[in-house]
């Protein structure tokens, strides 16, 4: 069976005469914080975190910071959900990494 593309997808289809326009990048984000999870502040890790069932006091840092923490450092903090809360931020990361490649190739031209 083949799947219908998303609405967001068809927005996206190339113009007839082959010139794109620009692109809002508020598109891609999932709610209102920063797209780029190293720019997040404490507060916006809090925020974060208690939407995912956490304990904001137990991640007093920045996104920088988060960075550097592992799966079971997340799992120690969060023992019922530290994994998804890892897998989440892992998976917002990579988003925001191969969006700033992409603006790096689509700039050297």
């Amino acid at each position: 069976m083949l799947k219908m593309p998303s609405q967001a997808r068809c927005d996206r289809v190339p113009p007839t005469d082959g010139v794109w326009g620009p692109v809002d990048l508020r598109v891609l984000q999932e709610d209102d914080l920063p797209l780029d999870p190293r720019s997040w502040c404490r507060a916006d890790v809090g925020i974060w975190v208690s939407r995912r069932g956490g304990l904001p006091e137990r991640f007093p840092m920045n996104g920088k910071a988060l960075c550097l923490m592992s799966k079971d450092m997340f799992a120690a903090r969060v023992p019922k959900g530290g994994e998804a809360l890892h897998q989440d931020f892992r998976r917002r990361l990579a988003k925001a990494l191969a969006l700033q490649e992409l603006l790096e190739k689509l700039q050297a031209k």
